[in-house]
């Protein structure tokens, strides 16, 4: 239990030490201008693919697991904005589109060699054409999950009509939802662990990293969301800006527990190596 105590103590001060939440509201920051990019890809893809009604769908996978009122603001005004995008894959808008969109994959990248003590030696056109790929089959992703979605209800019900003594098992279509979420939050965390820092490291060194950032997004959540509803005053605050800025303030606190996550598996490394907690 010590040994664990003194993994989390070294994580937390090496996410200070290392500007961690500072640079934290610039991942946020990114990541906030980068949705509007992302989902208008994402659209131009449906459009092409020609089921506008997945659309929905993506928007309720994408939103639906944020705390209350941090992705209304959002995802209402995002509606607006897929509803007039084109459906021209390959335009000046949606290339620009595109690279906008890798802006909160590289302030994540800043953020992971920084607590890897990986120092970045890739050139910028790889960078940029990685962050590309990434944004792309997340795109992909969320379209496929989305898909999924919409046909899992479809399918239960004709299984349901043929074989009857199966509807006992209808939870289990209720947790397809959770389940593709859980899988697709996991595969992002673990591709950004892997893929994005300059340095090698296996796979599975950053398990442990990734499953506390995902303990601490759901547990964050559930506590972001009870301050919301009972002590948060944000309309006071802010105006008209209050739901942007809630959502603000929960994609920092998702980008610190990203960063605290490779601090974690950093400092289990050194603990390996029997290294001083913090070296000034």
């Amino acid at each position: 239990m010590k040994g664990i105590l003194n993994v989390f103590w070294d994580a937390a001060q090496r996410l200070i030490y290392d500007g961690g939440l500072a640079n934290a509201g610039n991942i946020a920051l990114s990541l906030l201008l980068s949705l509007f990019p992302f989902m208008i890809l994402i659209a131009t893809l449906v459009d092409i693919w020609g089921e506008p009604e997945l659309l929905e769908e993506i928007l309720v996978l994408l939103f639906d697991h944020w705390p209350a009122g941090s992705a209304g603001a959002i995802a209402e005004q995002m509606k607006i904005v897929l509803s007039q995008a084109g459906g021209q894959l390959f335009t000046l808008g949606n290339l620009v589109a595109l690279v906008l969109a890798t802006n909160g994959i590289e302030s994540a990248r800043d953020g992971l060699n920084r607590a890897y003590r990986f120092d970045e030696s890739r050139n910028f056109v790889y960078r940029r054409f990685q962050g590309v790929l990434f944004v792309l089959v997340a795109a992909l992703g969320l379209i496929l999950a989305a898909i999924i979605l919409v046909g899992t209800p479809v399918a239960w019900r004709f299984v349901i009509s043929q074989l009857p003594w199966l509807s006992d098992l209808g939870f289990a279509v209720g947790l397809v939802q959770y389940g593709i979420a859980f899988l697709l939050l996991w595969t992002t965390l673990f591709a950004f662990h892997v893929f994005l820092p300059d340095g090698k490291h296996k796979g599975g060194e950053v398990i442990w990293g990734v499953l506390i950032t995902i303990a601490s997004i759901v547990i964050g959540s559930q506590a972001f969301a009870f301050y919301l509803k009972n002590f948060a005053d944000y309309a006071n605050l802010y105006a008209g800006l209050a739901g942007i800025m809630i959502a603000i303030v929960y994609l920092y606190y998702f980008s610190v527990v990203i960063l605290f996550g490779a601090e974690f598996n950093a400092a289990i490394k050194r603990a390996k190596e029997a290294k001083p907690a913090y070296e000034h």
